[in-house]
């Protein structure tokens, strides 16, 4: 949910209905997220309106909280490249429709910053598929982290490729951190 809020400040001043069936969460859930969210000062009221403050902070928040709960539960399996030239072309990769890259290539694809050296996918369906489409074996030491997509819009929330890079403790991936975050 706080992905949710971060992603457009208005959205915080959407009724708890509204803000439920768009982040597929329970009534009851978005209630409590958003009592909380105001008693830490994350939602204030302001002339009738809920207004989202300290935005930067709730972002590294929502980063810390996905990398350290989230993101191992969303873990599908690992993949290594079928051969050195698929590697070195990971950007002509088809993943087809329902998969994303994250993490360090979803970085490099936003602003051909950062080169990958650990390739994060998200899937939608089975990881299976990055078999045929992408030509990728299934290896358990793999550089390639296949986790299941959980957001409910096309493409990848720039706010999990600033999460996966947050995270890292790489100098170089939380650089690229700093340049993804002036855009979200």
């Amino acid at each position: 949910m706080f992905a949710y809020l971060i992603d457009n400040k208005e959205n915080a001043n959407k009724p708890l209905r509204e803000i439920a069936m768009n982040t597929g969460l329970s009534l009851g859930t978005v209630q409590g997220k958003m009592a909380e969210l105001s008693l830490r000062g994350y939602i204030v009221e302001s002339n009738g309106r809920k207004v989202l403050r300290n935005r930067t902070r709730l972002i590294d928040r929502w980063a810390r909280e996905y990398s350290d709960d989230n993101k191992q539960k969303q873990f599908v399996m690992r993949f290594r490249f079928l051969s050195p030239s698929i590697k070195e072309n990971w950007q002509e990769i088809n993943l087809g429709t329902n998969a994303f890259w994250g993490g360090e290539p979803g970085a490099f694809l936003l602003d051909g910053y950062l080169q990958p050296e650990r390739w994060d996918i998200y899937v939608e369906e089975k990881a299976d598929s990055l078999i045929k489409t992408a030509k990728m074996i299934p290896d358990p030491n793999g550089e390639i982290y296949v986790y299941r997509k959980f957001w409910n819009r096309d493409g990848i929330p720039p706010l999990v490729i600033y999460a996966d890079l947050f995270v890292t403790g790489d100098d170089r991936c939380r650089e690229a951190a700093i340049r993804l975050k002036e855009k979200i």
